[in-house]
C-alpha cells in the first residue's frame, strides 16, 4: 500500500462510518449525527477528520447545538473552544480530548525486548495472568488501555510467568484498534513499545491498518505511539454538559 493509498483508507474509512462519503472530509464544515448511545449522557463528542468536523451528540441536545450552529460560518469547521464559547462556559461541566493515530506499515520499526523479556501471543489459558497485571494498575488505567483476552488478537510481554504488559486488537471503524496495558513496576522499559509492536505485525500481515488511540494528558501512551511512528491524523474532543 503506497503512502496515498493509505491517507485515503483512513478519511474514507472515517466517512463511512459517519455514513457519508469521502469527498466530506475533504471540505470545511460539520455534520450533526444524533446518537442514540448518547440519550441522557450530556456528551458532545466533535471527530476533527480531514477538514472536516463530525458531531456526535445525546439527541437531546440536538435543537440548542442547531441553534448554535447557526451563529457559526457555515464554511467552517466547528471546534469545542468555538462551541464551548456560544453556548457559555457555564454550561460546560468537563471536556476532554484524544488522538486518534496510524501506523505507515512501512514506517513500523523493528524492536524486541531484551532478556529475560518475552513476547508472544494469548490464549484464553492467560486470562488469569492477565487479570493479575489489572490488579497492579487502576481503574482508570484499565479502561482507557482496554486489553481483553478474547479480542481477536492479544499479545502479552512475560517475566518468567508473571505477565508484565499486554496489547490487544479488535476491529474498530475498519481498522485494527489497538489498547495496552503495562504493570506500574516495569514502566519506562519500553515494554508497551514491545507489545503493541508485536500486534501492528500481526495487523499488517493480515492487511489491517493500525489504530491507536490515547487521551492527550496520557504522556507515556503518547510516548508508545511516537516511538513506533504512529502520526496522528484525527482528533476528538468531548464536552459533557451540566
Amino acid at each position: 500500500m503506497d503512502k496515498t493509498t493509505f491517507e485515503e483508507t483512513i478519511y474514507q474509512n472515517w466517512a463511512s462510518h459517519f455514513g457519508r462519503a469521502a469527498e466530506i472530509t475533504g471540505q470545511p464544515g460539520t455534520t450533526l449525527i444524533q446518537e442514540e448511545k448518547y440519550r441522557g449522557n450530556k456528551g458532545i463528542a466533535l471527530w476533527y477528520v480531514g477538514k472536516h468536523t463530525f458531531v456526535q451528540l445525546d439527541p437531546d441536545y440536538l435543537d440548542v447545538i442547531q441553534n448554535t450552529l447557526a451563529q457559526f460560518p457555515a464554511d467552517e469547521s466547528l471546534t469545542a473552544q468555538a462551541l464551548a464559547s456560544m453556548l457559555g462556559g457555564e454550561r460546560v461541566n468537563a471536556r476532554d480530548r484524544s488522538l486518534v493515530l496510524y501506523l505507515y506499515p512501512d514506517d513500523l520499526p523493528e524492536y524486541a525486548p531484551p532478556a529475560p523479556y518475552l513476547i508472544r501471543p494469548l490464549t484464553l489459558a492467560d486470562a488469569g495472568a492477565l487479570i493479575m497485571l489489572k490488579g497492579f494498575m487502576t481503574s482508570e488505567e484499565v479502561d482507557e488501555g482496554y486489553v481483553e483476552i478474547n479480542h481477536p488478537i492479544t499479545f502479552g510481554c512475560f517475566v518468567g510467568k508473571q505477565m508484565v504488559a499486554a496489547a490487544s486488537g479488535y476491529e474498530r471503524t475498519g481498522f485494527m484498534d489497538i489498547g495496552v496495558l503495562t504493570h506500574s513496576a516495569f514502566r519506562r522499559k519500553r515494554l508497551g513499545k514491545a507489545v503493541v509492536g508485536a500486534l501492528c505485525a500481526w495487523a499488517i500481515e493480515n492487511g489491517y491498518i493500525a489504530q491507536y488511540r490515547h487521551d492527550v494528558t496520557n504522556t507515556g501512551s503518547a510516548h508508545v505511539a511516537q516511538s513506533l511512528n504512529f502520526k496522528v491524523y484525527a482528533e476528538e474532543e468531548t464536552l459533557w454538559m451540566k
